[in-house]
Order: structure tokens, then C-alpha cells, then sequence
């Protein structure tokens, strides 16, 4: 019976979903608090997706489903994302995923930003950062350049707009001696220069060093946008284990070095994500979600900016649906005024374009169950000076002229009062006679 019982177990045990562990991403500038006991948004594949697409200015290529709370993905998504609306102003990235990260916890100490629900496999992330590279060339109007790849997955590739990139890493990456110079023997030791799996790890410390000391620097200055894909960790954690010294050694360097990496970036806008090991039993699908499913046109495109700073030109035309974020449930289409309220914040965002983008929706405190859009005011600097719109309406989509109007009618009143008593005032004065002394010398005229 027991053994029954345990074989039972064990065959429930080998079906439990293959993805069991979030991975957590982390991201710069800080949109949220570092404080760990903040919150951690945990976003499935769909939202996971759109978040990155909207972080490197992307979004125009991914549209939203059902089931999307856009409400984490403004928690999560960069508020300072600029436009790309030509190629000489686009702002890059530089996007790190290291695969194989037993326990992200010790492997760092920086508070991620969101974590993915049942973290993909380390192949499907490489494919999603492939097409958002894909993404990026199409919009920077430039080819994508490969800097390093290896046979197991990992690469790194750079996307630049100026047209004679610069970007390079060095060409000494996989000599032995410079890694072991690097890292000192005695943890050097701990790998054999002849074996493919430590030859894989050697190389992408070698490349990662590399880009933290030169490399990461002409990026910034270029304004490119860099992916780098690093999976040998997960190799030498499958082929001598997790608790093996080797994996612990290979562990502690790459933190290192990812620091390094951190820390070189400076302000510049920087994705890391730490990918957890695969499973040994998890079956290769093509996960759409994640990954997505889209065509890239050779056009050059405009983005909707995520939150609006000035009244967006909608599309008459019902059919049009070219540009989709992942913050507004469609951007050429305006929503239509419906009821002030709604059941739930989820509803009101999706029946409202999150409010257009130009507010928010907020739980009324004087009624229950009822959620309605609080608008904001948008500024633009024109002509080098503030100027603040406001908006109103069930979904924000009204200009709100009430005070331009109460000031023009105030000024015209004004103006029309000042005129009638300037008027008023020559037609008294008109009308007194003239004093004695002049009417004296006023000499009658004889009939």
C-alpha cells in the first residue's frame, strides 16, 4: 500500500507544470521602490512581452488581448520612454538575460521590477529578443550586427542607428590565458579549457568582460540598443549540477561581471533578466504568447507615445489598427464617452483606453462598486514656454475649455463695459456748455 502510495506521488509529482519558477526581471531607470518589501508585479508571458516591447520603444508591433491588466504594465513600464518618431532621436537599450540562475536571490541583491509567471525556456527568450532585435533594425532603418554566438543559444548582437557603427568587443575572447588572468587561477582551475561546455562559459565571460570595460561604452555613445542572450550557466549546471563547485564558482563571476555590466550603464536604459533553469522534463512548444506572432513590414514606422503629452491624431477610418500599445487598448481609435461608472478599475481601463491616457481610473468614495477616469493635465513646451491642457469627459477624450472660455468672455465683457463708459463719457462731456469766459468772446452773428 505505501508503495503504491509513493509511486502515485511520484507520477503526480512528474506532471506538475514543467515551468514552475518566476524570473525575475530587473530594470533601469527605477520606475518603483528597491525596497524588497515592495510589491513585485508577476506578469504572464502576454504582458511580460509587452512590457519589454514597450521599454525599447516597440510596442507598435505587439497588440493586446483579452486577459491583459494593463494596470501592471504601467506599474511596471518606463513613464520617461520617448517617442521614436525618427531615427536620429531614438533612445536605446541595453537588454541582458543570463539562463541557468538557480536562486536568483543569491545570485543578487537588486529588487526586481516584475518577475515572469512560470518562467519560458531559455530558447523561447532568445527567440522573443531575436524578433524585438528584428523590431528595432526595422524602426532604426540599420541591420542587426552579431558580436558573439555560440552553439548553444547564446549571442550577442547590437542594433545601432548610426549607419558605420563603431560597436565592437574584443577579438581575444577565447584565449585561455586572458581568462585566466581575469579570473586568477586558482578559479580558473575549476574549468577545463578542452571541454565545450567550460569553453562556452570561458568565452561569454570573456565577451561580458569585454562589454563592461569598452564596449558598453560606444553603445551608450551610439545610442544602440545591445541584446546579449548568455546561457552557459545552464550547460554546466546540467552537465555537473547545480551543487557542484564548478556551477557555484562559474555563479559567483558572472554576478560579478553582471555588476560590472550595471554599473557601466550608468542612466542608460538597461533590462536584465535571470532566467531559471530549464526543466528536464518540459516538452519544446511553440509558446506564442511569449514569443508572439507577428510580421515585420520594411516600413518605417511611428510609435504612439505610452502616456500622450498632447492630443493624439486619431484615425477615422474603422479600420485602421496599425499601431497598438501595450498601455492603450488601441491608439488610433479615441474611446467613446460610456457610463461614469464601472464595476471594477480593470473594466474601466478597458472600456476607456486607460483613460486615453490622460488620466486614471479611480474607486469613487461615494458610491461602492464605482470606478470613473480622474483626468490629468497634459503640458507641452511650446515656443519655449509651458503649455497645459486639461481634459474632461467620461474617458478623458474632451478638451476642457471652461477656463479659456471664462477668461475670453470675462475680457470681452470687460472690453465692451470699458468702451460703453468711455462712449458715454464724450457724450457728457459734449453736452456741457462752455464756461462764461470763453462764451464771452463768441461774437453773434447778425441775421
Amino acid at each position: 500500500m505505501k508503495a503504491t502510495f509513493l509511486s502515485t506521488l511520484a507520477a503526480l509529482i512528474s506532471l506538475r507544470p514543467a515551468w514552475a519558477e518566476n524570473a525575475p526581471f530587473y530594470t533601469w531607470p527605477n520606475v518603483h521602490s528597491t525596497d524588497r518589501t515592495t510589491k513585485i508585479e508577476v506578469l504572464t508571458h502576454t504582458e511580460s512581452r509587452l512590457s519589454l516591447a514597450a521599454r525599447l520603444g516597440l510596442s507598435q508591433f505587439h497588440s493586446i488581448g483579452d486577459g491583459v491588466n494593463i494596470y501592471k504594465l504601467q506599474t511596471v513600464s518606463s513613464s520617461s520612454r520617448r517617442v521614436w518618431v525618427d531615427k536620429t532621436d531614438v533612445d536605446g537599450t541595453i537588454v541582458v538575460t543570463i539562463g541557468g540562475v538557480e536562486s536568483p536571490d543569491a545570485f543578487w541583491t537588486e529588487s526586481p521590477t516584475f518577475e515572469i509567471e512560470d518562467s519560458p525556456p531559455f530558447s523561447d527568450v532568445g527567440t522573443l529578443l531575436k524578433k524585438l532585435e528584428s523590431q528595432a533594425g526595422n524602426v532604426m532603418e540599420s541591420e542587426e550586427k552579431s558580436l558573439y554566438s555560440n552553439a548553444k543559444g547564446g549571442f550577442v548582437d547590437v542594433v545601432s542607428p548610426v549607419r558605420e557603427s563603431g560597436i565592437e568587443i574584443s577579438a581575444d575572447y577565447n584565449e585561455w590565458s586572458k581568462f585566466e588572468s581575469a579570473v586568477g587561477k586558482s578559479d580558473a582551475s575549476e574549468f577545463n579549457k578542452k571541454k565545450p561546455s567550460d569553453i562556452d562559459f570561458f568565452e561569454e565571460y570573456m565577451v561580458l568582460k569585454s562589454l563592461a570595460e569598452k564596449t558598453i561604452e560606444q553603445v551608450i555613445a551610439e545610442k544602440a540598443t545591445i541584446f546579449i542572450h548568455i546561457g552557459s550557466l545552464s550547460t554546466i549546471a546540467n552537465k555537473d549540477g547545480t551543487s557542484s563547485q564548478k556551477y557555484k564558482v562559474a555563479s559567483k563571476l558572472m554576478a560579478r561581471l553582471l555588476n560590472r555590466i550595471v554599473k557601466a550603464t550608468g542612466e542608460y536604459p538597461s533590462v536584465v533578466g535571470l532566467i531559471p533553469l530549464d526543466s528536464k522534463t518540459a516538452k519544446r512548444s511553440d509558446n506564442v504568447d511569449f514569443v508572439g506572432s507577428f510580421d515585420i513590414k520594411k516600413t518605417k514606422r511611428k510609435e504612439v507615445p505610452l502616456v500622450p503629452s498632447t492630443q493624439p491624431k486619431f484615425a477615422t477610418s474603422e479600420e485602421d489598427t496599425s499601431v497598438v500599445t501595450p498601455l492603450q487598448k488601441n491608439a488610433n481609435k479615441i474611446a467613446r464617452p460610456g457610463p461614469g461608472c464601472f464595476e471594477s478599475r480593470d473594466v474601466c481601463g478597458n472600456r476607456t483606453n486607460s483613460c486615453n491616457g490622460r488620466g486614471n481610473c479611480i474607486k469613487s468614495t461615494t458610491q461602492s462598486n464605482c470606478w470613473s477616469c480622474v483626468c490629468s493635465p497634459t503640458v507641452v513646451k511650446v515656443g519655449g514656454a509651458n503649455k497645459t491642457t486639461y481634459w474632461g469627459g467620461n474617458a478623458c477624450q474632451k478638451k476642457d475649455v471652461s477656463v479659456p472660455f471664462v477668461l475670453f468672455v470675462t475680457f470681452t465683457i470687460g472690453m465692451l463695459l470699458a468702451i460703453g463708459w468711455t462712449i458715454n463719457k464724450m457724450i457728457d462731456m459734449g453736452a456741457e456748455e462752455l464756461p462764461g469766459e470763453l462764451s464771452a468772446g463768441v461774437a453773434l452773428v447778425r441775421k
